[in-house]
């Protein structure tokens, strides 16, 4: 360790207090400490972190990372005097766990506890950037817990009952992080999320196990200190095999999805069913996380059997606007659900964690069909709720990234986002300077034209976004950086976007939300896409 890490350590009062803050609005729902165990040696580091081992040096690092990162977001918490503003501690704390965890030390001798702390410090950084390097540690992670086995069960390498259950926590947290990368970066997962032949971690509270316990103790059939991350592994678990692509192109694709629903359904009824005893906010709160994420698995669902639709009805296509289509209503759900995860009831300081949730496929979907909306249409709820989601995902990332005009805008998917949301200010800006120059009568006309369709969309839009009040902007200028990626009236709104950029590995579920098609279908508009394009993306 060098002496200028050291220098940033806090005094041990501060420490103290952030350590509480971790236990009270982290480790509830990222539950890789045993928290009985480790606190002795977390307050010997604390109070003389010069003599401590660098892995536990970093590992108290990651945990005042982690504190300031849920105190960033957390705007009910008690007042905790700091030595300077939040972001600052966020940057000093981040410059600190860079030159701690990617050293040759950890690289040749992994260590449980820095392995700990890289995990946690990755956690937390998806809540306060969206950039490469998240994707990066994440992978650096797995394979320095590949390199010492935490892929395998403990208990076949002959290691101790509690040292299997830290090891198997560590593991498929891990696993659940690099679940995000296909939405965030659009690139496959690099181990198997699923892993049938791996337990998950015991359901049980963390006075039920001990370092020198000779047997694995039985598990609770109720709520524990372990439930949050239990159902977030298994609906994890759950997801990847339902919007699986494999079969999507075939004759049997309307059985698969209709088989995949039914497998939501049973999985939901299931875990709600094992833990619905739990009358505590953060039981309740993992049930609405679940329910977003099944939310989103039955949009993807949708709009691959639309997909499917439109290309059997070949050149005739689907004349119902896109905000009419179920997909629509669907992708709007998502976002509403994971809007109450952030502004409902469920207890602010854990706002931080579903920050790294950002439903990135359907803000693009809702952004894309916005874009095309018919006039007379009014499409102000969804774009309200659009706008709140992707205001609230960016709060703390332009402080990190300078913006959208940094580096941070222009890398993979994050940059295809913005180029949608333009279109869709560009596109609602037209229809209202259209709407302005009609007469009257063309808008008694326009208005007659389909009232049952305009009637039934509105019903559904209203349904999902009851209560917004937010509007976007009808006077918004699209930046004249972005000129060039609008489309125009005339354009085919569904005319892919330039897919040969090396550093964009769509997978099939991007294509569909960015470009209305499967990968099949780009594969055959833009073959030269997998000639340039990363060869791990041909096997979609």
């Amino acid at each position: 360790m060098g002496s200028d890490v050291l220098e940033f350590y806090p005094d041990a009062h501060l420490a103290l207090r952030l350590w509480n803050v971790y236990i009270n609005s982290v480790d509830p729902v990222v539950k890789l400490l045993h928290i009985p165990t480790i606190q002795s040696t977390i307050v010997a580091t604390i109070l003389d972190p010069r003599s401590a081992q660098p892995s536990k040096v970093a590992l108290t690092f990651a945990i005042y990372y982690a504190a300031i990162t849920a105190l960033c977001h957390d705007d009910d918490h008690e007042p905790l005097e700091l030595p300077c503003e939040k972001l600052a501690l966020l940057n000093r704390y981040k410059l600190c766990l860079d030159q701690l965890l990617v050293v040759p030390d950890l690289m040749d001798r992994p260590e449980l506890a820095a392995l700990q702390a890289l995990a946690i410090y990755a956690t937390c950084l998806r809540a306060n950037e969206v950039g490469r390097k998240v994707w990066v540690l994440v992978g650096l992670a797995i394979r320095l817990a590949q390199s010492i086995g935490l892929h395998r069960d403990g208990a076949s390498l002959r290691l101790s009952p509690f040292e299997t259950e830290m090891r198997l926590r560590l593991w498929w947290h891990l696993c659940v992080l690099e679940s995000r990368s296909p939405e965030d970066q659009g690139s496959p997962p690099t181990v198997d999320v699923t892993n049938r032949e791996l337990r998950l971690p015991l359901n049980v509270n963390d006075n039920q196990i001990y370092p020198d316990m000779t047997h694995f103790p039985t598990e609770s059939a109720g709520w524990t200190e372990m439930s949050f991350f239990l159902i977030q592994t298994e609906s994890c678990r759950l997801l990847h095999p339902v919007l699986d692509t494999h079969g999507q192109h075939s004759l049997d694709a309307y059985l698969d999805i209709t088989e995949k629903r039914k497998i939501i359904q049973q999985r939901s009824q299931y875990l709600y069913a094992k833990y619905s005893e739990s009358g505590t906010p953060l039981g309740r709160l993992a049930a609405q996380h679940g329910t977003t994420g099944y939310k989103k698995m039955e949009f993807v669902l949708r709009l691959r059997e639309e997909i499917s639709l439109r290309k059997q009805k070949g050149s005739q296509g689907d004349p119902t606007p896109d905000v009419f289509q179920q997909s629509f209503k669907l992708a709007c759900e998502d976002l509403e659900s994971n809007q109450v995860l952030s502004n409902g009831d469920f207890g602010s300081r854990f706002k931080w964690f579903f920050n790294i949730y950002t439903p990135w496929y359907a803000i693009a979907y809702v952004l894309r069909c916005l874009s095309s909306s018919p006039p007379g249409i009014e499409t102000g709820p969804a774009s309200a709720l659009v706008e709140e989601v992707f205001s609230r995902a960016m709060s703390l990332h332009d402080s990190h990234s300078g913006g959208l005009d940094g580096d941070y805008g222009h890398q993979s998917i994050w940059r295809y986002i913005n180029v949608l949301r333009y279109q869709a200010l560009s596109a609602r800006h037209q229809r209202t300077q259209a709407s302005m120059s009609t007469s009257d009568d063309d808008r008694i006309q326009t208005s007659n034209s389909g009232p049952d369709c305009i009637k039934t969309s509105q019903s559904l839009i209203d349904t999902a976004m009851t209560g917004k009040t937010a509007t976007m902007d009808e006077t918004t200028v699209v930046p004249e950086s972005s000129q060039e990626f609008i489309t125009g009236p005339s354009q085919n709104l569904f005319s892919p976007l330039d897919l040969s950029m090396p550093e964009i590995p769509f997978l099939p579920d991007w294509n569909a939300v960015i470009n209305g098609c499967l990968t099949d279908d780009v594969y055959e508009t833009n073959s030269t896409f997998w000639d340039d394009g990363p060869a791990a993306s041909a096997q979609f």
